[in-house]
């Protein structure tokens, strides 16, 4: 978009010189010079967004690596589905991930059961935190559930 402003303001640019009876060669170096500083510009807001970027993975990384973050990520979801709200992501994509996450962080398995515990008992209640749950829950009940979990986040500390 900043771009396409650029080329309009270029153009305005241009007419208007053109309109003041000047030489070619001074509109040609004045278009140059436009050009140039839009570039500029354009390269410093690209070296920006660069720095922001990279700032933004820092933080993504430290956080990925606090189990209290991800068990707030965890937490978050289950108050949603509990309150009738779509939660951020599956069962299988997001929680269990995030929870093999979270015990790679150091995070003890105790609160992790916690967690799990709570998504069987919101299926209990026929509240689910995705279909997979709800599949698990009719195929083999809570214990299908946690197995699930247990075996996923077995085979992701390997």
């Amino acid at each position: 978009m900043k771009y396409a402003l650029s080329i309009i303001g270029l153009v305005c640019l241009v007419a208007a010189v053109g309109c003041n009876n000047q030489t070619p060669a001074s509109v040609s170096s004045g278009v140059v010079a436009v050009a140039q500083n839009e570039r500029y510009r354009f390269n410093a807001e690209i070296a920006s967004l660069n720095k922001a970027l990279n700032e933004f993975r820092e933080y993504r990384e430290y956080l990925e690596n606090d189990p209290r973050f991800l068990f707030y990520l965890m937490d978050r979801d289950l108050d949603a589905v509990e309150q009738g709200r779509e939660a951020r992501g599956s069962f299988s994509d997001y929680f269990v991930p995030n929870a093999a996450k979270a015990l790679k962080a150091g995070a003890a398995r105790k609160d992790i059961a916690t967690r799990i515990d709570r998504v069987i008992a919101l299926a209990e209640k026929e509240i689910y935190l995705s279909s997979l749950v709800a599949q698990l829950m009719k195929e083999g009940g809570s214990a299908a559930v946690r197995s699930y979990a247990d075996e996923w986040i077995r085979g992701s500390q390997k």
